[in-house]
C-alpha cells in the first residue's frame, strides 16, 4: 500500500480525490485547515505555509496530490490568494524534493491561460487551446498556477527521480446529477470566458490518480477536460457569437467539441473522461 498524502483533503474535489485512491488500495493521509465533514481516511490539521507540518506527513510517502489553495479570485484579497497559493506550493514541492517522494500532482487551472478572470476578454491565438499557448493571466489566481508550473520547474530540475504534474482543470463540476447545466444553456455568455469547457469531478479525480501512476520524467503539465463542450449549441456557433474575433480554428473532430486540448493527457496519462452531461441530462 502506497502512501499518498493529499493536501486540502478536506475540499470536495479533496474528497473525491481520496475516496479514488481508497478504492485503489492506496494509504491516503489528508492535509487541511479544516477538519472533513465525513473523515473517510486519516486527516491532519495542517498549515501548508509551515513547512514542518510537510515534512511530518511526508514521512514514508510515495506522492502527494497538492490541491490546498484558494480556488478562485476574490475569495480573499489577491495579495492574500497569491502569497497562499505560491507559497504553499512551494513548501509542498520543497518538502517533497528533500523527503525524496517520487509523485507529486499539482491542481492547476487553465485560469493560467487568463481568460477566465480577466477584466476584458481578448481572441486566443488558437482553438482549442493546449499546453503551448502562451498564459497571460491579469489576476491573482491564474498568476498563481503559473507561479506554481514555474516552481515545479525549478524544483525537479534539481531533484533527481521525481515527477511533477501540473493538470490544468477547467471548472470542475461537482452536480453529479447535471441539472445545474440547464441554466448555463439559457446564458451562454456567461460561460465565455472559460470557453464552456468543464471537467468532472470524478473525472478530475481520477486524473489526479493516473498522473501518480504515470511514466515519465521531469514535470509536465497537462489539460484534462470533458471532450465536448457544456452546451446545447455547435461550439464555432458560441465562438463566433461570443468570443473576440482572430482566434485560429485548428483541426477538430465533431461539432461540440472542447475549446481545451487533452490529447496529451490522453496519450501520457491515460485520461479517458467517463461524465459528461450527454449522458445524465437530455437537452430541451
Amino acid at each position: 500500500m502506497k502512501k499518498i498524502v493529499v493536501t486540502g483533503g478536506s475540499g470536495r474535489l479533496g474528497q473525491f480525490v481520496i475516496r479514488d485512491l481508497l478504492a485503489r488500495g492506496y494509504q491516503v493521509l489528508s492535509l487541511d485547515k479544516v477538519p472533513p465533514r465525513e473523515k473517510i481516511c486519516p486527516s491532519w490539521l495542517a498549515d501548508l505555509r509551515q513547512s514542518g507540518d510537510l515534512f511530518e506527513a511526508l514521512k514514508s510517502a510515495y506522492g502527494i496530490v497538492h490541491l490546498g489553495a484558494y480556488q478562485a479570485p476574490n475569495l480573499a484579497p489577491d495579495a492574500e490568494t497569491l502569497s497562499n497559493n505560491v507559497s504553499s506550493t512551494y513548501n509542498v514541492l520543497r518538502a517533497a524534493a528533500d523527503s525524496g517522494v517520487k509523485r507529486v500532482v499539482l491542481a492547476s487551472s487553465t485560469a493560467a491561460f487568463g481568460f477566465i478572470y480577466a477584466a476584458k476578454l481578448w481572441a486566443p491565438d488558437y482553438l482549442p487551446l493546449d499546453e503551448q499557448h502562451p498564459s497571460n493571466p491579469q489576476d491573482s489566481y491564474g498568476l498563481s498556477k503559473v507561479l506554481g508550473e514555474k516552481i515545479a520547474d525549478s524544483i525537479v530540475s534539481v531533484s533527481r527521480g521525481m515527477t511533477i504534474s501540473s493538470l490544468r482543470f477547467p471548472g470542475v463540476n461537482f452536480d453529479l446529477t447535471y441539472e445545474s447545466f440547464r441554466d448555463r444553456w439559457r446564458n451562454p455568455p456567461a460561460r465565455a470566458n472559460g470557453f464552456w469547457t468543464y471537467i468532472d469531478a470524478r473525472d478530475a479525480a481520477t486524473t489526479c490518480r493516473l498522473a501518480l501512476e504515470a511514466k515519465f520524467t521531469g514535470h509536465e503539465v497537462f489539460i484534462a477536460s470533458a471532450p465536448n463542450n457544456c452546451m446545447i449549441q455547435p461550439t464555432l456557433e458560441l465562438v463566433k457569437k461570443y468570443l473576440p474575433k482572430g482566434a485560429k480554428i485548428k483541426k477538430v473532430a465533431g461539432t461540440h467539441w472542447s475549446c481545451v486540448d487533452s490529447a496529451k493527457a490522453r496519450r501520457v496519462l491515460g485520461f479517458k473522461p467517463a461524465h459528461v452531461w450527454q449522458d445524465y441530462i437530455a437537452a430541451d
